[in-house]
């Protein structure tokens, strides 16, 4: 009786260990971070956590008019400024009509000439660490830097096809590139005041470049996050559900009505504004699209296409 009840236990552990194995051999998973998570705590800082002498690289091609020279009567620098280097180099104080002392921020060219942008702020402003000053003509050169080293080499997926991505190669007008294609990235650089980020890649012997900027940034609103560009997963492969026919849809920017949102915003990306609300027959949504474009969503499923 004792040896039936050591071999029953030695039995159980062995079926148990049989079936235990595969699951702790599997490996796990790997789930890619995505682009805002790759970007997370990258910002521009505010001028009170400046350095002296810290870069900037110049956005414009000429010096532009929120700079003003410091000497009044100096002509300002006339050689080609856009992609420079310039120099922050302090805060200083100008008193305005009113006697109000006013901050503004002096910056060197690389002619060695001083600059001046007023922030219209006053002066006790100087250690206010919330404040981005509207600096459209220049960009940070670290966080170029530090953009640069995150995803040079990187493989991405493209979320777009329109003109906002440039292939330099291209005789066609308006010719469209299909959308989801993996392409690795060669290097990050300096872009426009719109979108100083520029992202050069390429997909065999294609390539090309989008002016895009980080999420959250102070830049226009006509400019794109990068994550509205790029995916580091395979949408194809994050998205087994939806069927072939679809696919070709989403391809190239098509919709259709019956279409899910997801399907939606594979196709167009997301919306510049979403309305919502209830009715008794299910949830509304309202999406905004530029050229205005319109879409209503019934519980989820397009149902009417318009143009306001």
């Amino acid at each position: 009786m004792q040896r039936y009840s050591i071999f029953l236990k030695s039995v159980v552990f062995l079926v148990t260990l049989f079936v235990a194995l595969p699951l702790i051999a599997k490996p796990k998973k790997v789930v890619e971070p995505t682009v805002e998570q790759l970007l997370q705590g990258l910002s521009e800082s505010s001028p009170a956590r400046w350095p002296q002498g810290m870069p900037f690289i110049y956005l414009n091609d000429r010096v532009d008019m929120t700079l003003m020279p410091e000497i009044p009567s100096e002509e300002a620098d006339t050689l080609p400024q856009k992609g420079t280097i310039w120099h922050y180099d302090s805060m200083v104080s100008e008193e305005d009509w009113m006697g109000q002392e006013l901050l503004q921020l002096r910056f060197l060219s690389p002619q060695g000439k001083a600059y001046r942008f007023s922030t219209g702020r006053p002066m006790t402003a100087v250690s206010d660490t919330t404040y981005r000053p509207v600096l459209t003509c220049m960009y940070p050169q670290n966080l170029i830097t530090k953009v640069d080293e995150i995803f040079r080499a990187r493989t991405l997926y493209i979320l777009i096809n329109d003109d906002r991505l440039t292939y330099p190669a291209d005789t066609v007008s308006d010719q469209r590139h299909e959308k989801f294609v993996p392409v690795t990235i060669d290097s990050v650089s300096y872009g426009t005041e719109i979108a100083p980020l520029r992202f050069y890649f390429h997909n065999g012997e294609e390539a090309g470049w989008a002016d895009t900027s980080l999420p959250n940034s102070r830049e226009l609103s006509s400019a794109m996050p990068v994550g509205r560009f790029f995916s580091t997963t395979d949408p194809y492969q994050a998205h087994p559900d939806i069927t072939p026919e679809i696919w070709q849809k989403i391809r190239w920017s098509q919709v259709q009505l019956d279409m899910t949102s997801e399907e939606v915003r594979l196709s167009w990306g997301r919306p510049s504004k979403v309305e919502k609300g209830a009715s008794r027959s299910g949830m509304i949504e309202l999406w905004y699209y530029s050229n205005n474009r319109i879409l209503q969503f019934w519980d989820g499923r397009l149902s009417k296409m318009g143009i306001l």
